[in-house]
């Protein structure tokens, strides 16, 4: 009887231990999936549909996309005078074909100037003169330059894959050093830009704001975005606290900041939006893993829903007001509903402290009611954060910073890249 108490004992340690090991697996785990956590993060991923879900291509009544044709820059004509089986004359022909070709030229050799500065000595006042000149300051020219920052920053290539890029197509070998000295190069000059845009950000009615990490020098940093309707501002920073909020929009912004759950905005300002996209992921989240939640979930949906058919043909502006007041009271009454169960009590908390937040899309009608332009916004650099890792030190980050915030700029603006970039050397 005493060897069966101690394997009771025995099993039952073992449980207890068990029971502590997946609790502690199930918090790590949180750190990749949850309802913040970004597809590209996620360790379980969706399974692919077998099936389309509808009919495949654009909808009735789309209009058709067609690609402008160019502009020939050469003709060649292919003409008989004799018909090539009977040799007879032929006349005219009855009808032309014409097919285009689009043709890239040939790799071209670099252009190298040789710049020859002339300088003199005043016989009369004896100074040192140098002969007035447009020469660079640098070994490569302007061009160059562009090209080398457009590949890493635009078209995502790591420093060797730009490097093997110019001399494939121009026949110029230069270091992975000396590619980013080019890069930095142009950051120095859109220095100027990347300042003024920070001053204009300050200005706008809506920013569209979030964050993410980036490791600089194995440190954890954070990458901000500040979005307005044509513009988009990058700051890479130690911090994620208001301090950097007040550093880029100053200590009193008059519009009103779009943005997720961050306490830092909150603590910043009062002219929140608050984004539905976060606060239906983590509703769905809770669903999916009580099903006393379902209800909930559904019910927040359709508050989204009713706020989204109000956007769509929005009343008058008191008539929007009384709506908002209505599904405010809605949302309390869900509140207190959800604290009677225990597991819902954090999520009942994060709805109540941003309760004067869900609806501020509905009286301002230029305010999107999720934060998808910022989150957008901050894809490209997550991706180009995939492809090299992190940065070495606080010099690229700048580099990144500026560079990242014009380029994005300019695309919102529909500019060329090339030629305004080439504009500012």
């Amino acid at each position: 009887m005493s060897g069966w108490r101690q394997r009771v004992r025995d099993l039952e340690a073992e449980n207890e231990f068990l029971r502590e090991k997946i609790e502690a697996l199930e918090k790590r785990l949180l750190a990749y999936e949850n309802p913040h956590t970004p597809p590209s993060l996620l360790k379980k991923k969706k399974p692919p549909k077998n099936e389309p879900s509808g009919k495949l291509g654009a909808p009735v009544g789309h209009p058709r996309y067609e690609r402008k044709e160019p502009e020939p820059t050469m003709s060649v004509e292919y003409l008989e005078e004799t018909c090539p089986h009977c040799r007879s004359k032929l006349e005219k022909p009855f009808k032309i074909v014409r097919v285009i070709e689009e043709e890239i030229p040939e790799p071209q050799p670099i252009e190298v100037t040789e710049h020859l500065i002339g300088h003199y000595h005043c016989p009369k006042c004896k100074k040192h003169i140098i002969a007035k000149n447009n020469a660079p300051k640098g070994r490569f020219g302007n061009n160059l330059l562009t090209h080398v920052t457009l590949l890493k920053f635009d078209d995502r290539l790591p420093l060797r894959k730009a490097v093997s890029s110019l001399e494939r197509h121009y026949g110029i070998t230069i270091t992975n050093v000396a590619a980013l000295n080019a890069t930095e190069n142009v950051a120095l000059k859109l220095e100027k830009p990347y300042k003024q845009l920070m001053r204009r950000i300050r200005k706008s009615g809506v920013i569209y704001a979030d964050e993410t990490k980036i490791k600089v020098n194995g440190k954890t940093y954070w990458i901000w975005t500040f979005v307005s309707e044509k513009e988009t501002l990058f700051v890479i920073r130690k911090s994620r606290a208001k301090k950097v909020i007040e550093e880029i929009l100053g200590t009193v912004f008059q519009g009103i900041i779009c943005c997720d759950g961050w306490t830092a905005y909150s603590q910043y300002s009062i002219n929140l939006q608050r984004c539905w996209a976060h606060l239906l992921r983590e509703a769905k989240h809770l669903a999916e893993k009580f099903t006393e939640f379902e209800g909930f979930y559904q019910l927040f949906k359709k508050i989204f829903e009713r706020i989204k058919e109000v956007r769509l043909k929005p009343p008058s502006l008191r008539e929007r007001e009384e709506i908002r007041d209505k599904l405010k009271i809605e949302m309390e009454q869900m509140i207190e509903q959800m604290n009677y169960y225990q597991e819902f009590r954090k999520f009942a908390t994060k709805v109540k402290n941003g309760i004067q937040y869900w609806f501020t899309c509905l009286v301002n009608l230029f305010v999107e009611p999720t934060n998808n332009t910022a989150e957008r916004a901050l894809r490209e650099l997550v991706v180009q954060r995939k492809i090299i890792g992190g940065l070495r030190r606080e010099r690229g980050a700048n580099i990144m910073q500026t560079i990242m915030s014009m380029i994005t700029t300019w695309k919102q603006q529909g500019l060329q890249l090339f030629s305004t970039m080439k504009s500012y050397l």
